[in-house]
Formats: structure tokens, C-alpha cells, sequence
């Protein structure tokens, strides 16, 4: 039986960070190495169509044995990012933290939820300094990216504790749309936390069917999210503004500033606790990584 989590996951790895596999087929065009089209089109396909269960021990296992027989290939750069992943899933810090870096050094770009799964393996692992620049660097990535599209009006406000920053869609997509978005980045050690307003079609749906009314306008909610929990604050209303919303948002945020969460251990051989809200914590409009299959 396949694990679908994980399948899913590595799939969109190897579609998401660029099909180096494919830009490494043309760039190694005009001739075989010793490691050659043939043996970067089996891995290819062993990561995409495996014959066999697809578990992260399966992807570290087929990754590393790509990346020993051909270390001079383009495509080691998603097989250290795939291995990663699976060390991750597999609660193997340093292993995971040893490959994120290689992948780097190869010349990967990280995407921001992979730069925050290398920043929790190098937590739990002990080097809080570099967990700290890799979470830093996930958050930075994620606003440059809205910044070079203009999705958003973004600010950001210095505290003690660390900065909150906050973030103003321009054009939120209709269903599931996130409107504003304020994330706290503690100063020191720990992970983000965010409040977002945003509609909420499913529970207006469960709230029509337990009240036998049809809602008179579409449900806008207050949510918080932390990287082990979500909480609904209640609904926003239409006489709620932005900046209402914002200074609520904000004394909320710095109060988790006094105490973040951190990467928490895990029992040997259970996956590392990666932030499952990232997705939607570092949200971009018109893309969805369901954090189930991150």
C-alpha cells in the first residue's frame, strides 16, 4: 500500500522546484558521462511511478543511491531536496539538514516551505543559529515573491519580541480568498504564527444546515495559525475594518512574540514536527500546497 501523503508530496517536489530532472536531460544532451540520460531517466521515473511502496524510507533510499552513482548530475539538486524531505518524514534531523545543505551548495532554490522544514530540522538537531537564518529566509522568499507580483501591500513593524508583518492582498480570489494576513517572526528561536481574515464557504455550509437559514452575505472569519494548531476567532463583519482588524491581529501576534512555539522532538522514527500551516501562514493567492502533502 502506498503512502499517499508522500507520494503526492515528492511528485509536486519534483514538478514544483523546477523539473531539473528535465532541464538536466538537455543540458547533458550531447553526451554520456559515466552517469548518463539513462540513469537520470530511471530515477526519474522511480520517484514519479515507483514499483514499489512509496514511503519516505523508499525515497531517501532511491535518492541517495542516485546521488553516490551520479554526484556530478544536475538533477542530485531535487534528489538532496527529495531526501531531505524524506529524512524529514522519517525523523532523521541531521540527515535531513545534511542534505537541505548539499542541495544547496548543488545549486537548488528552496522553496519557502522547504527552507522552513530545513529551519526545523536544524532546530531539533541543535544549531539554532542557522534555524533561525533558515526561517528567515522561507519568510523573506515568500514576501519578495508577492512583492515582484503585486499581490499584496506588505509592511512590517519591529517589536522586542521579534516583527510582525503584515500583509494586504490586492485581488483575493473569490472562494477560500485570504484578504489580509499578519505573520509574527520571533526575534530569537522559534517558529512563525500568523492571523489571517478570510472566507470561509465550508463552515458557512455546516452552519446553513445547522440553523436552516441561508446565509445572507458570504462568511468572512478571523483565523489564528501556528505551526501545530488553528484556531477560528470568530467572524469579521462588514463594519470590521482592516486596520480594526490589524490592531487586534497585532496585540494578539505579540503576545505569541513573548513565548513562541518551537520544534518540537519527536519520538525516534516518527517524522519531525514540520509547521503544518505553512501553506496558508505564508499564503499566495491563486496557489495551494494542501499542508497535508508538504
Amino acid at each position: 500500500m502506498t503512502q499517499p501523503r508522500f507520494a503526492f508530496k515528492l511528485a509536486s517536489a519534483v514538478i514544483a522546484s523546477g523539473v531539473c530532472t528535465l532541464i538536466g536531460f538537455t543540458q547533458y544532451a550531447h553526451g554520456e558521462s559515466a552517469c548518463g540520460l539513462s540513469e537520470a531517466g530511471r530515477f526519474h521515473e522511480a520517484i514519479t511511478s515507483p514499483t514499489e511502496e512509496a514511503s519516505p524510507a523508499y525515497f531517501l533510499r532511491t535518492s541517495e543511491a542516485f546521488i553516490d552513482t551520479c554526484p556530478d548530475r544536475l538533477e542530485i539538486r531535487e534528489a538532496h531536496v527529495i531526501a531531505a524531505r524524506a529524512a524529514v518524514d522519517l525523523g532523521n534531523a541531521e540527515r535531513a539538514a545534511a542534505h537541505y545543505d548539499a542541495a544547496i551548495q548543488a545549486g537548488a532554490r528552496l522553496k519557502p516551505s522547504a527552507r522552513m522544514d530545513q529551519s526545523v530540522a536544524l532546530m531539533v538537531s541543535g544549531n539554532s543559529s542557522r534555524a533561525r537564518e533558515a526561517r528567515n529566509i522561507a519568510v523573506s522568499d515568500w514576501l519578495a515573491g508577492l512583492d515582484a507580483t503585486d499581490a499584496a501591500s506588505l509592511s512590517a513593524h519591529k517589536y522586542s519580541g521579534g516583527t510582525i508583518y503584515s500583509v494586504r492582498y490586492k485581488a483575493p480570489k473569490a472562494r477560500s480568498s485570504v484578504s489580509a494576513l499578519w505573520l509574527a517572526v520571533p526575534a530569537g528561536d522559534g517558529l512563525p504564527a500568523a492571523i489571517l481574515v478570510r472566507s470561509a464557504p465550508q463552515q458557512a455550509a455546516w452552519r446553513a444546515i445547522r440553523t436552516g437559514e441561508a446565509p445572507a452575505a458570504p462568511l468572512v472569519i478571523a483565523e489564528q495559525l501556528t505551526c501545530r494548531k488553528s484556531t477560528i476567532l470568530g467572524d469579521v463583519t462588514e463594519d470590521m475594518t482592516l486596520d480594526t482588524l490589524e490592531r487586534g491581529a497585532t496585540g494578539d501576534l505579540m503576545a505569541y512574540l513573548k513565548k513562541p512555539d518551537s520544534a518540537e522532538k519527536t519520538p525516534e522514527g516518527e517524522p519531525l514536527a514540520a509547521c503544518l500551516g505553512l501553506s496558508r501562514m505564508l499564503h499566495v493567492p491563486g496557489f495551494a500546497e494542501t499542508a497535508m502533502l508538504r
